[in-house]
């Protein structure tokens, strides 16, 4: 037996103790305990959904106990050993995996899928007591105890393991956490029988317990010394942590151990309390990106249903219900496609995981914990009506990497007794995910239809699995994201690397060519995205039904070449429920000389086009090189800010007048030909560059397999007083008849004020005067009779000129003509008036004051 010198101090310690041990609880207990037994046989036979999953889930293992007992010996050579390093009549040790790669995808399923089938045959011993499934369990688990007890376990703290000696993350979930659970079920039978089968005799031998405690012991210290706390991995590692604890019959290497989650972790792993504390409000996420974000939730949900089966007096469910709370949270960042707004490592695509929905149910059942029950008893019984979720459904075995949780659903569940409404949930207006510096807004059509929908987000801020994407957007319209980030493709690439996680994958502002991450997660920190101003309020009613916006700042001083304050506007403006758009206004400053500041916009398609026609446009493929050959070190240092991935680069001369530009999108599967067109205001020392950036991960097909066309526009010079002002309409046609037909600027004394948008409706004509500037300053048209101080307003007109509506989102004053908005003191006032009707309609902060003269 080969071990560390550190491992074999605590298993001397432990020798000629673990045997014999009076345990003040019989086993099992971690999953179930004996006296549960009676009521899940009953739930088999009353409950149909239950019965169907015990069919299934029975013969699905026996496919495999047929096997087993034709041939032990060729039934467990399947399992990846490694037999060259076999000592003669013993069990060889087990395969180990420097590196989970494509060559030994096959061993390491088979790794997995064995200690299944064990957990599985412990499970139906407990329900059968057939003593076939038991044997099967304890030889699997035999070949496994023996194969690990001679291999040395990494010492290394980051994250080494044992079979995975540089991947305990890993190993934690698929190997780790199996094991206690085989033993728990069948300790008992252990304790009778004695025997198991001997892949290296060929024949029955005794069984160690001494060894499977090791083993389990070895695995507990695992997680407590290896890891990475402030992250996920504590709550990933925790299944492997707590079984293993659970698993010991020292009871005070139990407690010890389970301390470590309970109480107080260590400097590679959290406690729960750790973990809890990322909860403040019901409604917090765990601060990562969304499938990290919500598997931390996930997990902990079901192992605070463990523990308090465990030991009920703990009651951690009504401790810490917060977290279970925050499972269907990511549901609410949905686009009206279904997609979900995405940042950092997160995904695009986003399943409703019911499952974890069942059991935050069940906790809140359990112990009586209303807000759980209230909340997920509707989405379960949804998911279930909807056939979205099936109870009764086994399905394949899991080749995820996860720890096994699939007997659960027999073992726990309950029918549910209630009758919900189960009516969808209404998406609000505009949320917030303060963690990543995230403001959405979300205008649904009332034609309930998608591809009128409208939403967009501002966002950006430093966490785990974050990037360097400064102040970022995304937009959305006609069924797509179509203003879209890189997203994430496999890790450690070049493109990963050295693209999707830099600024130049994202829709922001690079300051100086020299915008990057510096410091906290891998040295991709950035500082987060601050609302200045939003109406509605994040989860507020709204005060129009057609606009939105947020004011948000950003502070680009990482590294010291960019050295920029920027502040960025971004509204959502429906003209109709089937028309809309967006305006973007990002303003940038550098405090060093010689500042210029690219402004960049990706979106999904074939072709961006310039339709200025005397806009002379040439090759330009060193404009983003700089760097391309720049130094690299992986998680430390990166070739800032990404550009270099640019191809089929064409610029313009400096160019100062409006542009007008469309993107093409005209391969979706649909058929359906899309645009977005997009509307620039001009300023002197400006310079439009089209690239193809790399393809877009997730996009929708052929996009995500396409490059990205991707707009820059580079303003030399600072871009604060004539900052990047953008309008983004998507629409079906690029000469729409229906939607925007002209925009010009609004200015006082060379300063950009805001837009006059033209736009044709339903065959009538409207403009909007869109008022965009600094909190406190003052746009004064005495010929169009307006008077404003504030940040945001729109003032709304018909084909007769007359006053339609007038919005103001954030500010203290605006008169038009005989019109007097203001606040009644020193605050600011958002209103909305509308004036379609013969008396004039309200809504306003409780601060406002407003005159109308007829």
């Amino acid at each position: 037996m080969i071990l560390c010198k550190k491992y074999i101090l605590v298993f001397c310690f432990i020798i000629g103790v673990f045997e014999g041990i009076a345990q003040s609880q019989q086993r099992p207990f971690i999953w179930v305990k004996q006296e549960d037994k009676a009521s899940i046989l009953n739930k088999m036979e009353t409950q149909a959904w239950a019965k169907s999953f015990y069919k299934e889930f029975k013969q699905r293992v026996d496919k495999d106990i047929i096997a087993y007992k034709k041939s032990p010996e060729d039934f467990l050579n399947k399992i990846p050993f490694d037999w060259s390093k076999q000592k003669a009549g013993s069990t060889p040790p087990l395969k180990r995996f420097e590196d989970s790669v494509e060559e030994n995808n096959t061993d390491r399923s088979l790794q997995n899928k064995y200690l299944q089938i064990g957990v599985d045959c412990g499970v139906l011993y407990f329900l059968t007591d057939d003593k076939s499934y038991a044997q099967c369990a304890v030889d699997i688990l035999n070949a496994f105890v023996e194969g690990l007890i001679q291999i040395q376990p990494s010492t290394e703290k980051g994250n080494g393991g044992w079979l995975y000696p540089t991947d305990h993350l890993r190993e934690a979930r698929i190997i780790g956490a199996q094991l206690p659970i085989i033993y728990d079920f069948v300790a008992t039978y252990i304790d009778n029988n004695k025997k198991a089968f001997s892949i290296g005799s060929k024949q029955n031998t005794n069984f160690s317990v001494e060894n499977a405690q090791k083993v389990f012991l070895t695995y507990a210290q695992l997680a407590v010394e290896h890891g990475h706390a402030g992250s996920n991995w504590s709550v990933l590692e925790s299944f492997s942590l707590v079984q293993n604890a659970l698993a010991l019959n020292d009871e005070n290497l139990r407690k010890k151990y389970l301390d470590f989650y309970l109480v107080k972790g260590t400097e590679q792993q959290d406690a729960l309390p750790d973990v809890a504390h990322k909860y403040k409000n019901e409604g917090d996420v765990y601060p990562e990106t969304s499938q990290y974000s919500n598997g931390v939730a996930e997990f902990t949900t079901r192992m605070l249903i463990l523990l308090d089966r465990y030991n009920p007096d703990l009651k951690l469910g009504q401790k810490y219900y917060k977290i279970p709370f925050s499972l269907d949270r990511w549901n609410s960042i949905r686009y009206p496609n279904g997609e979900i707004i995405r940042f950092g490592d997160g995904h695009r695509h986003f399943e409703a995981p019911y499952d974890a929905y069942d059991m935050g149910y069940l906790l809140g059942k359990n112990e009586g914990i209303t807000q759980l029950v209230q909340k997920f008893g509707p989405l379960v019984a949804e998911g279930i009506q909807s056939n979205n979720y099936d109870r009764a459904k086994v399905g394949k075995r899991s080749g995820g990497i996860s720890p096994y949780f699939t007997p659960l659903q027999l073992l726990w569940l309950e029918d549910i007794k209630e009758n919900y409404d189960v009516n969808q949930t209404t998406l609000s207006r505009t949320d917030q995910f303060s963690h990543a510096g995230v403001f959405l807004q979300r205008n649904l059509s009332a034609t309930k239809n998608p591809e009128d929908g409208l939403m967009c987000f501002v966002g950006g801020g430093q966490m785990v699995h974050g990037h360097a994407n400064g102040m970022d957007m995304e937009l959305y319209g006609l069924g797509e994201v179509l203003g879209v980030d890189n997203g994430r493709g496999a890790y450690r690439t070049d493109l990963h690397e050295n693209y999707s996680r830099l600024f130049a994958a994202h829709n922001t502002v690079i300051v100086n060519g020299a915008s990057q991450g510096e410091g906290d997660w891998v040295n991709l920190g950035i500082n987060k995205t601050e609302l200045m101003g939003m109406e509605p309020k994040p989860l507020q009613k709204a005060l129009s039904p057609n606009y939105s916006f947020t004011r948000t700042n950003f502070l680009d001083d990482k590294g010291n070449k960019a050295e920029a304050t920027q502040e960025r506007t971004l509204a959502l403006i429906r003209t109709s429920p089937t028309t809309g758009y967006y305006m973007d206004v990002f303003r940038s400053k550098s405090a060093l000389p010689n500042e210029y500041h690219d402004y960049l916009y990706h979106n999904i398609g074939d072709d961006l086009l310039f339709l200025n026609k005397d806009m002379n446009l040439k090759a330009d493929e060193n404009r983003f090189q700089e760097n391309a050959k720049g130094d690299y070190v992986y998680n430390k240092k990166y070739r800032n800010p990404g550009w270099h991935f640019f191809k089929n680069v064409i610029s313009s001369d400096v160019y100062t007048s409006n542009v007008k530009a469309t993107f093409e999108i005209n391969k979706l599967q649909d058929k359906k030909n899309r645009n977005m067109n997009v509307f620039i205001i001009g300023n002197k020392d400006r310079e439009y560059t089209k690239v193809k950036g790399p393809l877009t991960f997730e996009a929708p097909k052929p996009y995500d397999k396409l490059p990205t066309p991707t707009l820059v526009i580079r303003q030399k010079g600072e871009a604060w007083t004539n900052p990047f002002a953008v309008l983004y309409e998507p629409t079906f046609n690029k000469n729409a008849k229906n939607g925007i037909q002209s925009v010009s600027k609004l200015e006082s004394n060379g300063v950009f004020k805001g837009f006059a948008v033209v736009s044709t409706i339903d065959k009538k004509e409207i403009t909007q005067i869109i008022i965009n500037q600094e909190a406190n300053e003052v746009y004064e048209n005495k010929k169009m009779g307006i008077y404003f101080k504030g940040s945001f307003a729109i003032i709304t007109l018909n084909q007769d000129k007359k006053v339609e509506n007038i919005y103001i989102g954030e500010g203290f004053n605006l008169k038009y003509n005989k019109i007097n908005i203001q606040s009644k003191d020193v605050k600011s006032i958002s209103a909305y008036l509308d004036f379609s009707s013969k008396e004039y309609q309200w809504n306003a902060s409780d601060n406002t004051k407003i005159e109308v003269v007829n």
